[in-house]
């Protein structure tokens, strides 16, 4: 592969592979839509032996073992377990300042740069302030907000944007034998990472789910009603999992914004096409004033998982907050399934 068959971000990637790379960068954007794999790219045009038209070869030595993952002058660092601790850090800190072994530059790329703990950040600080002239360090990360503020503020950073509904299908359908291009499209958030990972048969059996107990509760406005639906089928195993609630919660905020966008007719935007009459349904009992708040409550949701609340709580908070329960009953209901 080369830098012009990378997908999506044109600007970002013409201004990267003509200009100067700076020696810290951060790449940050959605999971699945290439940062890691331009990064890799990056640092294989830089070392490679005969570049032609601003873009890698592909053929001599240097990019053969840029591509094999052996190149001695490229490392990608990621997580062991579920960090990326200090002795990689330390390692890296210590490599930076060799000189390269048979390219131009040593880079150094550290995939999902969040995880790295706080005594690995830290240890990074001095060299991406002051890295040797032919060291050049690159975090990627989808979540840049949980780097430290002292790692972000000594990177350029280069924000990578979803790619389009559309070019995700027509890549997978001209460039792929996967099943069900338009649905994995539609659900990819504009990854093409999310799109070909997709398990589309068990996700569309959590999207109609959802969609019953959304009916369900226009209908009714019953959090009684959707108590006990979870605690009468799969739902409630599914609840102890944070993994599984934040699904939960993208595909609820999907039909939600189907719904809205059936209002404001822009039905070419809507994600669940194969479900729209539903939607429509569900769209002529739902007033805007009332998705709005059902909008709000789920960036909510999706905010406290993130800070480690119990994810049966993120939940069913979100439809007893909308059913108008007092404020005495919600902290009840938080007493019963706090950490």
């Amino acid at each position: 592969m080369q830098i012009k068959d990378f997908i999506g971000n044109e600007r970002l990637v013409s201004l990267l592979r003509g200009g100067r790379l700076p020696q810290s960068s951060l790449f940050a954007g959605p999971q699945g839509i290439g940062k890691r794999t331009l990064a890799l790219l990056l640092a294989q045009m830089a070392n490679c032996k005969q570049p032609e038209e601003d873009d890698l070869c592909g053929k001599c030595r240097s990019c053969a073992r840029a591509r094999s993952g052996n190149h001695p002058d490229i490392r990608l660092i990621r997580a062991e377990g579920a960090t990326i601790k200090i002795d990689a850090i330390r390692q890296l800190n210590q490599e930076a300042h060799y000189r390269p072994y048979e390219g131009f530059l040593r880079f150094f790329i550290i995939d999902e740069a969040e995880r790295m703990t706080e005594e690995a950040a830290n240890s990074l600080l001095k060299n991406l302030e002051e890295p040797p002239d032919t060291t050049r360090i690159i975090l990627v990360s989808a979540y840049p907000q949980r780097l430290l503020p002292t790692i972000r503020s000594r990177c350029q950073t280069f924000s990578f944007l979803p790619l389009s509904v559309l070019k995700v299908q027509s890549y997978l359908e001209e460039r792929t034998a996967v099943d069900r291009p338009e649905i994995r499209a539609g659900f990819s958030g504009g990854s093409l990472g999310v799109a070909l990972a997709l398990e589309v048969e068990p996700l569309l059996e959590s999207r109609d789910l959802l969609l019953e107990i959304l009916e369900e509760w226009i209908n009714h406005r019953s959090f009684h009603r959707l108590y006990e639906r979870i605690e009468g089928n799969q739902l409630r195993a599914r609840m102890k999992s944070r993994d599984s609630v934040q699904e939960l919660l993208q595909l609820l905020q999907m039909i939600l914004f189907d719904i809205y966008y059936l209002q404001v007719e822009t039905e070419e935007r809507i994600v669940n096409r194969d479900r729209i009459e539903s939607l429509k349904e569900i769209a002529l009992k739902v007033p805007l004033s009332l998705l709005r708040s059902f909008l709000q409550q789920v960036a909510l949701a999706q905010r406290d998982l993130e800070q480690y609340v119990n994810p049966l709580m993120c939940f069913e908070t979100l439809w007893l907050t909308l059913s108008g329960k007092p404020s005495k009953k919600i902290t009840s209901f938080e007493s019963r399934f706090s950490l």
